[in-house]
């Protein structure tokens, strides 16, 4: 199987001051990482809520899931994260993407690939700890009037740099860009540390990903981890994992055919949901019940979830992790139900330990 693979969960209470105690819960429980979501209408501000959870444990790694480069300029997105990176003692990774509910919220849509890879190289220049052109960064502050001309001072920056950072000598915060097409798959991969393909838990969809990862990145003579998220839902009757996974599975699936075009190697019968989930979403109920889990037969959420008997999920996780993966991080339901708990035990003290021992 070669080098282990991560696996990554993420926080899931909505009050910030439970961050500690559920991080560390996680923590005891033995999970590589967990991930917090960044949608500021949905949920409370996430480099808070990361720095609550760093203070309430001391080993398990924390990560944005995921920020966008819309809400946020460069320079405030990784002074947030290297700030993560001294209260954690070097546990933060920032999470990316080009957006989605963050953005959908305040009415707007994901940032065009080309933006988001040059956004992408700005915040490593920044996380670096290296200087910004000054033209390059006042051009990515929304509304701004660039320039100091109008201004009263004899002299201003030659460039932009997180000035502070060199004084912590802390390790470089990693990026993971999460991406779903081949093109921000591709430009992630050059940039990034690690790509994660939010193209749900079909096999062969995932494979497809982690090829064109791989190859862009030895494109520009780098390496990069791979890894996706999926949701895993172990349950002994494999009626009701479904039922239990269909919310989440739709919000995955969804990204694959956002424009109304589906987005990778799909049969038919997966193309045809795929374009009807992304007719009747209704990012209302995002992530929850509504009209998206009743179109999605059982057959597509057991090819884009993992369902079903422990040694089912076993198995199937088994296939990712045998396509080299780095990490894969399972998305727990936010709503708790005495069903949802049961099958969370499940992965946790069955499916789990079954996965690392073998």
């Amino acid at each position: 199987m070669g080098n282990r693979t991560e696996f990554w969960t993420s926080l899931t209470p909505n009050d910030p001051r439970e961050a500690p105690a559920e991080a560390a819960r996680l923590e005891a429980e033995g999970w590589d990482g967990a991930l917090m979501v960044d949608s500021q209408c949905m949920f409370p501000e996430v480099w808070a809520y990361l720095t609550l959870a760093a203070q309430g444990t001391s080993r398990i790694k924390l990560a944005t899931g995921v920020t966008n480069p819309i809400t946020r300029h460069p320079s405030v997105t990784a002074a947030a994260a290297a700030s993560l990176q001294v209260v954690s003692d070097g546990r933060a990774v920032l999470g990316i993407g080009r957006g989605d509910s963050a953005l959908a919220y305040v009415g707007a849509s994901p940032m065009a690939i080309g933006a988001f890879e040059h956004y992408l190289e700005v915040l490593q220049t920044y996380l670096r700890g290296e200087e910004v052109d000054l033209a390059d960064a006042g051009a990515m502050v929304v509304n701004a009037k660039v320039g100091f001309d109008n201004l009263a001072i004899g002299s201003g920056p030659k460039g932009s740099s997180l000035k502070w950072l060199k004084d912590y000598g802390m390790p470089k915060v990693p990026i993971e860009s999460y991406a779903t097409g081949p093109k921000a798959i591709a430009s992630s991969a050059r940039v990034a540390e690690t790509v994660i393909l939010g193209l749900a838990a079909e096999i062969n969809r995932v494979a497809w990903g982690v090829e064109i990862a791989r190859t862009a990145a030895a494109g520009v003579g780098q390496d990069v981890g791979v890894g996706c998220a999926v949701v895993v839902m172990p349950h002994e009757d494999v009626r009701l994992a479904r039922d239990l996974a269909r919310p989440t599975v739709a919000s995955m699936a969804r990204f694959s055919a956002m424009n109304n075009k589906v987005i990778g190697p799909a049969t038919p019968a997966q193309a045809e949901t795929l374009l009807k989930l992304a007719e009747v979403y209704d990012m209302n109920r995002h992530g929850a019940t509504a009209v998206q889990t009743e179109v999605l037969p059982d057959e597509f959420v057991d090819q884009f979830g993992i369902v079903g008997s422990v040694d089912t999920c076993v198995d199937r996780i088994r296939e990712f992790v045998d396509l080299g993966l780095q990490r894969m991080t399972f998305w727990t339901p936010y709503v708790k139900t005495p069903d949802l708990a049961h099958s969370y035990d499940l992965l946790v003290n069955e499916v789990l330990p079954k996965v690392r021992a073998g």
